[in-house]
Order: C-alpha cells, then sequence, then structure tokens
C-alpha cells in the first residue's frame, strides 16, 4: 500500500466530503457528545470554500482518495486544521505517515501545532504518537474549548518578538505574559447594534508590552499571571496607542 498526498481541487469537494462524514462520525466512539463534526464537515460547499484559505490535499491509497488533510502555514509555523481517514482505512498507519509527508512537503516550517477537541481520546494517543505534546487549551467556542499540541521540528523560532510588532502587522505570532487586565465595559456593533463585551489586558515579553483587546469569552479565559499565545491576530493603533487583537484567529492559554 502506497500513501501520497495530492493537491485537492473543487472536483474533489464531493468526494471529501463523503468521506469527511463517515470519518467524523465515528468521533462519538471516542468522546464526542453527538455525531456531529466539526463546522462543514459535511458540506461540499465548505471543502470547496476552504481551498482559498489552505493548504487542502487528498490523502490517496494507491489510486484510491482515502482522506482529506488541510494545513495553514505563516512563515516558520503550520498548523494541521483538519485530518480525516475513512473508516474502512483506519488503524492501517495512514494518518502517520500523512503527517510525515506534510511536514517533510513544508521544509522551512520550525513550528507545527494542532487543536483537538477536548474530549477526543483518538486524537490524544495520536498526537503523542507523533510526537505532538499539549501546550495549552484553545478557546474558539464559546462552549467548548481544545487541547492545543505543538512540534518543534527546527531550532529556529516562528515567534515575533512583542518589541518589534508595528501598525498593521497580519498573521501574527506571537506570545507572552499577561501582567494587568481591566475591567470588561459593554460596546455595540455599530452595524447591527448587538451588545458586546470587550477588556483589554497588558501581555508583555522580554522585549516589550503591548495592549491587547479581548472580546466575549476570550476575557474569562485570560488571568493576570498566565502565559498566552496569539496565533493569526493583527496589529492596530486606537488614540496613538498600538493594540494586538486576535480577530479571526486563535487565542491559546499556555500551560
Amino acid at each position: 500500500m502506497k500513501v501520497t498526498i495530492e493537491k485537492a481541487s473543487e472536483a474533489d469537494s464531493e468526494r471529501l466530503t463523503e468521506i469527511s462524514k463517515r470519518a467524523f462520525d465515528t468521533d462519538i466512539d471516542f468522546g464526542a457528545p453527538g455525531s456531529v463534526g466539526p463546522p462543514g464537515y459535511d458540506s461540499p460547499a465548505f471543502y470547496t470554500r476552504i481551498l482559498r484559505f489552505l493548504d487542502s490535499y487528498c490523502i490517496m491509497r494507491d489510486e484510491e482518495v482515502a482522506g482529506g488533510i488541510m494545513t495553514k502555514v505563516v512563515g516558520k509555523h503550520g498548523v494541521l486544521e483538519r485530518i480525516f481517514v475513512d473508516p474502512s482505512f483506519m488503524r492501517r498507519g495512514i494518518g502517520t505517515e500523512v503527517v510525515r509527508l506534510i511536514e517533510e512537503a513544508y521544509p522551512e516550517v520550525s513550528l507545527w501545532s494542532l487543536g483537538a477537541p477536548e474530549w477526543n481520546t483518538r486524537m490524544q494517543q495520536f498526537n503523542l504518537k507523533l510526537n505532538y505534546r499539549q501546550v495549552g487549551w484553545e478557546h474558539s467556542e464559546p462552549d467548548s474549548q481544545c487541547r492545543w499540541y505543538d512540534k518543534r521540528v527546527r531550532e529556529e523560532d516562528p515567534f515575533t518578538l512583542i518589541g518589534n510588532l508595528r501598525d498593521g502587522a497580519r498573521n501574527v505570532l506571537a506570545e507572552g505574559r499577561v501582567t494587568e487586565k481591566g475591567m470588561p465595559r459593554m460596546v455595540r456593533n455599530k452595524k447591527t447594534r448587538e451588545a458586546l463585551t470587550v477588556a483589554n489586558a497588558a501581555l508583555e515579553d522580554e522585549s516589550g508590552r503591548i495592549v491587547i483587546t479581548l472580546w466575549g469569552n476570550h476575557i474569562d479565559h485570560i488571568k493576570v499571571g498566565g502565559k498566552i499565545r496569539v496565533d493569526g491576530g493583527y496589529t492596530n493603533s486606537y488614540s496613538g496607542i498600538l493594540q494586538l487583537n486576535v480577530g479571526y484567529g486563535r487565542l491559546i492559554t499556555l500551560l
């Protein structure tokens, strides 16, 4: 059996969706609270749309599509966003080989990361086998959290020092310790008039300090003295003060 990866196209969306649904529906046997997979797991439109944002691959077993893997690589940091294998091919080492192939395909990456729901006992075992170690918790969803794993493959540091951040930075990957946290306040979305909760905190590393803006459930997860990571954030200036924002990125509280 030969396992390879091939860049996915729109023509693969239907097939990937079929496999994705079968694969993620089996999570109910590994702690899932129900037979509902991650967002878009049963939607061809989702897998078509995701081609614009992620490097998407078909997992090939000889000439047959056996699953899919989606990655996001920015600079020296890569994230395994989603991986699934048809249940009929599970427990044959395909997932292990595919992760190796992905790591090999991006030799510039020094740090790989991935997340898995806290209930997912299957992924905990899989990640340990691949030498991915939990470094914290990721808090995208209001009612759940994901274990966040890293694997360092080269010594080069992928993080931007806080002191080197400038206005207008995008896809920021930075870590620091929270040294202050302000009281939450209510604001309204200018377009929808929806009531939102926001708070500011101070984030520091050895190179400097920056204000980080926190929204919604992120506020409760941040503690003074704790260490956090912002992955995919951006910076702007407000009243002349440089700020770091999570935006559509990830906020990870580190262990």
